[in-house]
């Protein structure tokens, strides 16, 4: 099995309170009356304290907006624009984060995201950035959801085990908050309230590092078909998410993850860290009930989405760059992630 070498994060520039985006939101929206005191109530319940963006409008008043406007919604092609303006150089501050060694003699590439799109894309704009060989070999995971950095593992792991001098290069980013919608719904309440913006970076190898990678297991949940769906629309890309995904996982947690530790041959009392995708505060503690886990099992989880939300695809990996800087002992490592379909996707890895 190939090993997780290095993993840097990217903090987005602009660090917003929660409070702050509350504001926003309610200047932004026009929130019924009779809808305003739940909104407030679900931003004060939603145990996130902050997250940050590439756009400043959150924390300005609303004359100082530079993106978003009172008056009209933004079109996709202005969305766009402005992802690949910024995309690429917070996905080269996740880079410069790693130890420059572990970017010598890159062989593959693979880029994560499911915020913005395009061809040349975000793989091509990075290996001019980086200066890397024009025959390097290269992929992208687009508009896979939360759970596309774990496919991406996946991926990089069969990538070195059929090539053992391979060293592969993961660029995730994802810009969630470029697609802020302007008409005020349940979705995009939801949406306003959950999510973030960042980037990381990973090389993943055959020599030994920071994890060891063991396997993964996914399957789909078919009745969460609809609840869960990222789409594109003229106004952006429209997250439609529906309040019984924390159900349908807690219903399918439990069996998957007997399959998945079965596929790896280890049991849960085996597992030392949880890296469970915080997708939101009731799917952990969905998850933590239905698995019966122990106080302080998910307080990684907890934290990372109390001073990021949920930052779709990244978020998985500023999981695992936390238990690699806040926690010294070896053991077993379970991680699961959430997204359209209903896809369940999960990893297991030996942080040595």
């Amino acid at each position: 099995m190939a090993f997780i070498q290095a993993i840097a994060i990217g903090e987005a520039d602009y660090f917003h309170q929660q409070s702050a985006i509350l504001d926003f939101m309610q200047k932004r929206y026009d929130i019924p009356m009779q809808d305003l005191e739940k909104v407030k109530r679900l931003y004060a319940r939603s145990e996130i304290d902050s997250r940050y963006s590439a756009l400043q409008d959150f924390s300005l008043p609303h004359e100082e907006w530079t993106f978003f406007s009172k008056q009209s919604a933004v079109s996709i092609d202005e969305r766009m624009e402005k992802y690949f303006e910024l995309a690429p150089a917070l996905c080269m501050k996740a880079i410069r984060n790693l130890d420059p060694e572990f970017l010598d003699g890159i062989t593959h590439l693979l880029t994560v995201s499911c915020t913005g799109m395009a061809a040349p894309g975000l793989d091509i704009q990075l290996m001019r950035l980086l200066g890397l060989p024009s025959n390097t070999v290269r992929s992208s995971i687009n508009f896979m959801g939360c759970y596309a950095a774990i496919h991406a593992l996946k991926q990089a792991n069969d990538i070195c085990v059929a090539w053992p001098q391979a060293r592969v290069l993961i660029v995730d980013v994802e810009l969630c908050t470029l697609h802020f919608q302007e008409d005020y719904s349940f979705e995009n309440i939801t949406t306003s309230l959950l999510f973030g913006d960042g980037a990381a970076a990973v090389v993943v190898g055959n020599k030994k590092g920071i994890y060891e990678i063991n396997g993964f297991y996914a399957e789909i949940i078919w009745k969460g078909y609809a609840d869960m769906a990222w789409q594109i629309s003229a106004n952006g890309f429209l997250m439609s998410l529906t309040g019984l995904v924390p159900d349908l996982i807690a219903g399918e947690i439990k069996p998957l993850m007997q399959a998945a530790f079965e596929h790896a041959q280890v049991s849960s009392s085996d597992i030392r860290y949880w890296a469970i995708h915080p997708g939101c505060k009731k799917i952990l503690q969905e998850i933590s009930k239905a698995l019966n886990l122990r106080t302080g099992d998910l307080q990684d989880s907890r934290e990372i989405l109390r001073h990021y939300g949920n930052m779709s695809s990244a978020t998985i990996l500023f999981l695992l760059h936390r238990i690699k800087e806040c926690h010294s002992e070896p053991g077993n490592v379970f991680g699961a992630a959430f997204g359209p379909g209903l896809t369940m996707e999960t990893m297991n890895l030996y942080k040595c």
